[in-house]
């Protein structure tokens, strides 16, 4: 697990954009593992999901947070407009019910910063 402050459970992740460094932890998103709402650091295995399945979601929510830290890399904040690949979250919940993409104000500065044509990008 990761810390930001003191008073952190944990953090998936963390982005100084000023320095263009970002650390995450995948620690939590294997859809096998439990944790204890008492004691956040206890955790246990549990079944329910096939190999694959488990594969398909540690990736998905992998891959959600390597965007989300790469776009704070690249100066783009929270986002407080749509649903999108760059709200803040407060629990794994939330986290895992946001979704993979980016909203159309996030999308366009990322265009704007990287300079792609998004129809062109999208096909």
């Amino acid at each position: 697990d990761l810390y930001a402050d003191e008073p952190d459970l944990f953090v998936a992740g963390m982005a100084a954009g000023n320095h263009k460094v970002a650390v995450f932890s995948l620690n939590r998103y294997d859809p096998c593992l439990e944790f204890s709402k008492e004691f956040w650091f206890e955790r246990q295995i549990v079944g329910g999901f096939t190999q694959k399945e488990r594969k398909k979601l540690i990736l998905q929510r992998s891959c959600k947070l390597v965007v989300h830290e790469i776009c704070h890399i690249l100066g783009i904040d929270h986002c407080i407009f749509y649903d999108c690949c760059m709200n803040g979250s407060g629990h794994l919940e939330e986290d895992f019910q946001q979704p993979m993409f980016l909203c159309p104000v996030d999308l366009h500065k990322l265009q704007t910063l990287c300079g792609f044509d998004i129809k062109k990008r999208y096909k």
